[in-house]
């Protein structure tokens, strides 16, 4: 009995046809020991580093967070195997659909092993529903004085209720807003100070008053400020962009039966971004190749659904692999997919697996929508919001972008105007009356995230794809 662990070799006329390591399973029979190797790549890790670094491969890690890719992974978009040499040990890839040589068996097989079969029904169509969830993020900061000025009749904040408006003022680090969307604005500086400029009257034009036979002129002062009013904003709005791409397939079953539909689901959560839009960036347009690669990869795998079994004579056969292509007599062409050595007594041969592609249909090959280009995206009723502000498209935001709307209640000029017109001097108290009419001012902020996940869609269609062409 071998040793578990142990290395075997076989040759063929000292040609080394394979070797691999005992598993340890052992079946004994009259008098002889069936032996289970194992052919593992001594060298899988290094080749594959290899063809990666040769940019064999195309492959963009972020499909597939959260794991450790597998090697089928790095498959995904191609139609492309990795071949694994039983002899050297070596990892090397190898095309779906023709091997590096095709070799003519017409006449050579066992006529009474020959077997065709249907394993499998193509695809109709291949959809990949690729959902991109991230969160824009952005801050920034704005001084609101200047707007504020100019919503006074006088563009300067003056007022004859000066206390009404500096008790008012917003503080040092104080949150504007109620709620969870507004509450991302902050006072990051804050000042109110007195001024005095030339050219602006410091009082109110007089008041004439009787008191008994003299009469009295009075006067208020009218208080003008300067200000500064710095404000904080932040922005965490969940998006999501959905891409769907469809491709179909064009075979010669398509018009007899139903047809088969792989749906790929593809779900990537990206760091924070401040981009409003992803598809539209390079990142994204690498993300739409390469889902169309899939979909393109899968569509022709699917063609791949004949399987032809043959048996070979032991010289033409021992150095087939599955790089190899097989034709024959007409009557299939394709890539080989196993090939097992047979050993019964004295007699050797070699059985082999072959992959052939069905036939193309009468689809027509017609672009329905260029590679290059997006579709119009649409609203979604139950994600559109009915904010103000559908999201910031742009990172720097403007403060009209931000302020809705500044409204000034009793400033000077109507301050004065109410004294003369409504109270004053019938009634003798001149700060009794302007208690009535406070100056307030009110500034509203845009809502600048909205209560649901922003979701845009896209849609594409591919061209017709084409099942591979016959080997050669």
């Amino acid at each position: 009995m071998p040793p578990d662990g142990a290395y075997l070799g076989i040759f063929d006329d000292e040609t080394l046809l394979f070797q691999g390591v005992v598993s340890g399973q052992f079946e004994h029979h009259q008098r002889l020991t069936k032996v289970e190797v194992l052919g593992i790549s001594p060298t899988f890790e290094k080749d594959l580093k290899t063809i990666l670094a040769a940019k064999s491969l195309e492959y963009n890690p972020v499909f597939f967070q959260g794991k450790d890719s597998k090697p089928s992974d790095y498959l995904e978009n191609c139609n492309a195997l990795f071949y694994w040499n039983r002899v050297t040990g070596k990892i090397a890839l190898s095309d779906y659909f023709k091997g590096n040589r095709c070799v003519d068996v017409s006449g050579q097989y066992i006529e009474r092993s020959f077997k065709i079969q249907q394993i499998a029904m193509p695809l109709g169509r291949a959809v990949i529903d690729l959902k991109v969830h991230w969160t824009q993020n952005l801050s920034g900061a704005f001084n609101a004085s200047p707007y504020i000025a100019r919503a006074f009749p006088e563009k300067i904040v003056a007022t004859l209720t000066p206390d009404a408006v500096t008790n008012h003022w917003p503080l040092n680090d104080q949150r504007l807003g109620l709620g969870r969307r507004q509450s991302g604005y902050r006072v990051e500086h804050s000042t109110i100070t007195p001024m005095h400029l030339s050219g602006l009257r410091p009082y109110t034009k007089p008041f004439c008053t009787k008191q008994g036979n003299a009469e009295k002129s009075l006067t208020t002062k009218i208080h003008y400020f300067k200000t500064a009013l710095k404000i904080h904003w932040k922005y965490n709005q969940p998006r999501v962009e959905h891409m769907v791409i469809q491709g179909q397939l064009n075979h010669c079953q398509h018009l007899f039966t139903q047809h088969r539909i792989r749906h790929i689901p593809i779900s990537i959560e990206l760091p924070k971004s401040e981009k409003a839009m992803f598809f539209e960036t390079s990142q994204g347009a690498e993300f739409i190749e390469y889902a169309t690669r899939i979909v393109q990869a899968q569509l022709r795998a699917s063609a791949r659904c004949i399987q032809v079994l043959c048996t070979l004579s032991w010289n033409l056969g021992r150095d087939l692999t599955i790089n190899d292509s097989l034709k024959a007599d007409g009557k299939f062409e394709g890539k080989i997919t196993k090939v097992r050595h047979v050993v019964k007594g004295l007699q050797r041969c070699v059985e082999v697996t072959v992959g052939c592609v069905i036939q193309s249909g009468d689809l027509v090959n017609s672009i329905i929508e260029s590679a290059d280009e997006y579709p119009p995206n649409y609203a979604d009723d139950e994600t559109q919001s009915a904010d103000c502000l559908l999201g910031i498209a742009h990172p720097k935001l403007h403060p009209k972008d931000i302020i809705a709307n500044i409204v000034v209640k009793n400033s000077a000029l109507e301050q004065e105007a109410y004294l003369l017109q409504n109270q004053y001097p019938v009634r003798n108290n001149m700060n009794a009356v302007l208690q009535e009419v406070p100056t307030s001012i009110h500034i509203e902020l845009k809502d600048l995230r909205t209560n649901k996940t922003l979701v845009r869609r896209f849609e594409k269609t591919l061209r017709v794809v084409e099942v591979p062409g016959r080997v050669n």
